[in-house]
């Protein structure tokens, strides 16, 4: 691993949920799809809450109220070459018409139901935390370490 990778990203993602189902989006990397809470990196000079309203905008063309933090997870790569520290914010929506952003990666974006949330491959996988966070339920903030 060289010294270049050794830095930490801060990921800010939202828990926006609406009608009672939870806003995903998919990325597409090599062919395969995987699910993700909105949001991305923050940038030097920025916000957690800055971030994460720029990311909705990018994303999906809407703008949130950034709320409370949700929940926190460390995500290390095994083999050394990513650590990404997520922190979940949950979000209201305050407008704009959802529409998928321009970024090759971004490859749709769908709400789903509590009954779909276990079954979806989502990164990194805090589906149980996201149906706790759709309950109403009260757990420690912090997930520790996860990975795939």
């Amino acid at each position: 691993m060289s010294d270049n990778n050794r830095d930490v990203r801060i990921r800010v993602a939202g828990i926006l949920i609406k009608g009672g189902r939870l806003l995903l989006i998919a990325h597409k990397k090599n062919d395969e799809v995987y699910w993700l809470l909105p949001g991305g990196g923050v940038d030097y000079g920025e916000s957690l809450s800055e971030a994460l309203k720029r990311e909705f905008i990018e994303e999906l063309n809407v703008s949130v109220e950034v709320n409370d933090v949700a929940m926190i997870s460390d995500s290390i790569d095994p083999s050394g070459d990513r650590h990404v520290v997520n922190i979940c914010f949950l979000c209201t929506y305050s407008g704009g018409d959802f529409e998928l952003g321009e970024e090759q990666r971004l490859y749709d974006y769908r709400f789903f139901g509590r009954d779909e949330i276990e079954a979806v491959k989502i990164f990194p996988p805090i589906n149980n935390d996201l149906l706790d966070v759709m309950d109403g339920k009260n757990r420690e903030k912090y997930k520790g370490k996860l990975w795939k």
